[in-house]
């Protein structure tokens, strides 16, 4: 079985969650993010994307660009845009759109449980794109976007999601301009993180 863990977050201040939510890095190109980020500069795809920070042309994997991603999450700390959570825990994460929801759990997993095939890899991926994402995670010392993985059905935690959703208020809960709902909720009771 998978190592799978809660963790310490750090997440976005809950009045503006809904301004720093930002499409995955990958799904926009640099025109479109840096469109983004002039729409709304609190987005986060100015650490995901940072060469965004930069006159057009700079390449996206400049060392230089690393460290502004680097820069750019400090500030956002340092100013309580984004909070760290003191203890470690499990996000419920849930998406709407035209009427249709998904879950999700929202954990750390074991970097050597992929490398040793005990999650199996669901697509290839580029080699470039790969080195971008390692350089991006060691400047910044945090991992900041998710790898979706997924798991066989198992009818207790379904249950256990469904019955931490009803008795826990979401800490986020807004619409994105794209039309997609999302809500968020915390699982920090040391019971149900058991």
């Amino acid at each position: 079985m998978a190592d799978i863990r809660p963790f310490k977050a750090v997440r976005p201040e809950k009045s503006i969650a809904d301004r720093i939510a930002a499409l995955p890095y990958d799904v926009v190109s640099e025109a479109e993010a840096r469109k983004e980020v002039k729409r709304e500069p609190l987005s986060f795809l100015k650490i995901d994307r940072a060469e965004v920070n930069f006159d057009e042309g700079m390449p996206f994997n400049d060392p230089a660009v690393y460290k502004k991603a680097a820069d750019r999450l400090e500030e956002m700390i340092g100013s309580g845009q984004l909070i760290k959570d003191d203890k470690s825990c499990y996000y419920i994460y849930e998406l709407t759109m035209e009427g249709r929801t998904q879950t999700g759990i929202v954990a750390v997993s074991s970097i050597d449980d992929y490398v040793s095939g005990r999650i199996k890899k669901h697509e290839n991926t580029r080699a470039d794109k790969e080195q971008d994402r390692i350089d991006h995670v060691t400047a910044l010392n945090a991992q900041t976007g998710p790898i979706f993985l997924a798991y066989r059905k198992n009818e207790d935690i379904s249950q256990r999601v469904v019955d931490l959703k009803q008795k826990t208020d979401p800490v986020y809960d807004f619409t994105s301009p794209d039309g997609i709902r999302h809500r968020v909720f915390v699982i920090a009771r040391d019971e149900d993180i058991a």
